[in-house]
């Protein structure tokens, strides 16, 4: 019992999965799309790359920094006390070369050097903030990368969504203009009707058999882009789902995407300039050193031993480099203002024309299909007259042909209604 109800699950969950990779909805080319995108996973390294450049920054303002170093250098003397050439630290008046006080002869080292910079906490604390905010621009820009792709997929998916509603519509035409052919056909035979009907009515049907062929090859084409721009192979796919858009409400306690960046950008300014103000703050290091450290040779092993020390580096004056980075950082400052000023009216203004859009549309969608009910009423008259051989074929296939535009036109009235609400989405976040 317990392996049947087993199965049972296994087989519903596998017919399930099936189900939504041969039916796949907007849903899942957007979680595609996400997973696949080349730019966000190079965004996920880059945070990673940040989060790593945190620990580098501290080794290299907090840590000790550790080096060796070896230096033999020789300095002769020419003609000293009748020697061609010589080292020594004490050269005759008559002897040639470098002054004594300089070079003392030579130098012989070899030793291990440890500095420590010291009450540097400020000098860390702005360079592990600048590159917290760079960090944060980078998460910034995954969300605008994964916002366009949301709205590039959505509106690739209802343009192949119409495009399937109009293979649909178009199908089911044919398939009634056929069942007329064939009362048609009995009509002619029993003289009812010309043959010239017959053969008006069958043109008519492979001329809809092209339009058909047509729409079904840009429904290929557009089910391919999708794949395309979900990063995924493309393959042959069942009916898509109804594309499920609702039109989202920012809240006014929530901050907009444009007015966060536009603070990340005015938070990289003060960054920058709190990091350029670090050449400004006094710097103590304290430094020590031991190994070997000699002037001559003899008795060299008696010269191992240590130093340590401290070194202040107070700034006094630069040309006034400070003053005039502090005027650029506010003229900066300024350019973000205006543009973030213009990029609130622009908000404004398009969300208050799609909106006018949107209920305009809504109002012409009520009187078309007030109007396509009529001509429901009508094409069901033309049938039954068609068949009793009231009408001629030329009118009924003019009422059949007003009905489709309308019905395409209610088609692309409900495709632009979705695109509408998929700008909306894109500017109102």
């Amino acid at each position: 019992m317990f392996r049947n109800r087993l199965f049972l699950i296994c087989l519903f969950s596998f017919c399930q999965f099936s189900f939504s990779q041969n039916n796949p909805g907007l849903d899942i080319f957007l979680k595609n799309a996400r997973q696949n995108a080349p730019n966000l996973r190079e965004n996920g390294n880059l945070k990673q790359i940040g989060k790593i450049q945190d620990d580098i920054i501290r080794a290299q303002k907090n840590a000790f920094q550790v080096n060796a170093t070896s230096e033999v250098l020789f300095a002769p003397y020419f003609n000293n006390d009748g020697r061609i050439i010589d080292i020594t630290t004490t050269p005759s008046p008559t002897a040639y070369g470098y002054d004594v006080g300089i070079t003392n002869g030579g130098l012989y080292s070899a030793q291990i050097n440890v500095t420590k910079n010291l009450f540097n906490q400020a000098i860390l604390d702005n360079l592990l903030f600048q590159n917290q905010v760079k960090n944060d621009a980078i998460i910034l820009s995954s969300e605008e990368i994964s916002h366009n792709l949301t709205k590039n997929i959505t509106d690739a998916y209802v343009m192949a969504y119409q495009l399937q509603l109009q293979e649909g519509f178009t199908q089911e035409i044919l398939k009634n203009l056929e069942k007329r052919l064939e009362v048609l056909e009995l009509l002619v035979k029993r003289g009812i009707l010309q043959e010239s009907d017959y053969l008006l009515l069958q043109l008519d049907i492979e001329s809809k058999k092209l339009e058909l062929q047509q729409i079904q090859n840009n429904l290929q084409i557009a089910i391919s882009q999708l794949h395309s721009l979900s990063g995924t192979r493309a393959q042959e796919t069942g009916k898509l789902e109804e594309p499920k858009i609702f039109t989202e409400i920012a809240s006014e306690e929530l901050t907009r995407f444009f007015e966060r960046k536009f603070i990340n950008d005015s938070l990289q300014i003060a960054a920058d300039e709190d990091v350029f103000e670090n050449a400004y703050k006094p710097q103590l290091t304290a430094y020590g050193n031991t190994g070997l450290n000699a002037v001559e040779i003899p008795n060299i092993e008696h010269r191992i031993g240590l130093s340590a020390g401290f070194r202040l580096t107070i700034p006094i004056y630069n040309g006034k480099q400070r003053q005039y980075n502090a005027q650029q950082s506010k003229f900066k400052e300024e350019n973000l203002q205006f543009y973030r000023n213009n990029a609130k009216i622009q908000l404004e203004n398009n969300l208050e024309s799609i909106q006018n859009q949107i209920s305009a549309l809504k109002e012409n969608r009520i009187l078309l299909d007030k109007q396509l009910k009529k001509q429901e009423k009508i094409l069901e008259i033309y049938k039954g007259k068609l068949v009793q051989g009231q009408v001629s074929i030329v009118d009924y296939l003019n009422v059949i042909q007003n009905y489709k535009q309308n019905v395409y036109t209610q088609l692309q009235m409900q495709t632009n209604m979705w695109l509408l609400q998929s700008q909306y989405n894109f500017i109102n976040w």
